[in-house]
């Protein structure tokens, strides 16, 4: 975990570095649009597994980097990379367990972006497929090494400074494919959280 925070640590101070030539520009009209954008995010949440029924809260969070392609006024296409911790977290009156799986998650995104590039505030929404890669395997035997599944978000951009935006999204992941073919249930992840990052714009 200590190793995590120090890599999202070194690698925003890369991405401030790289855009500094950009950030001491007073901004002016028109403000060229990046087609470009690379950053950091990192969200929390609540994870469960479906079709379970599941009262208690399970933490899940996840950290990693995140691109974005925008050609367009409106529309680009994001890839993120992320470490994420998920898994469900059963209660009754007597006995509670947890199943923690870990993932390396690749999501690819479709946004579309409300507003110009011109405005700070800029709305958004993205849907798209997710592919997860279990790290945990030895703790967690029946589980598929593989999840795929598609994230839907509502959040919005906020330019911080010329090159530099805030980016918040409400983000619902829900697996497709049975996770643990062990038993007779189809077994599906799923996870809602607050993700917020750091996008630095070329």
């Amino acid at each position: 975990m200590k190793k995590l925070v120090l890599i999202f640590a070194f690698v925003s101070g890369v991405f401030v570095s790289f855009s500094q030539s950009n950030l001491n520009k007073i901004p002016a009209e028109p403000i060229e649009e990046s087609k470009f954008s690379f950053g950091v995010k990192g969200g929390f949440g609540h994870s469960f597994l479906i079709p379970y029924s599941n009262p208690a809260f399970k933490p899940c969070w996840n950290a990693g980097v995140s691109a974005i392609y925008s050609p367009f006024v409106h529309w680009g296409f994001g890839l993120d990379v992320t470490y994420s911790v998920e898994g469900v977290k059963f209660k009754d009156l007597e006995n509670t367990s947890t199943i923690d799986l870990h993932y390396v998650r690749v999501p690819v995104k479709a946004i579309y972006f409300f507003r110009t590039y011109q405005n700070d505030f800029r709305p958004k929404v993205a849907i798209g497929p997710t592919i997860g890669f279990l790290t945990n395997t030895k703790d967690n035997p029946g589980f598929n090494k593989t999840d795929l599944g598609a994230n839907a978000s509502l959040g919005f951009n906020y330019r911080l400074l010329r090159a530099v935006w805030l980016n918040m999204d409400a983000t619902y992941y829900q697996s497709l494919t049975d996770v643990y073919k062990a038993n007779g249930e189809k077994d599906l992840n799923g996870n809602v959280r607050l993700d917020i990052g750091l996008s630095f714009g070329f």
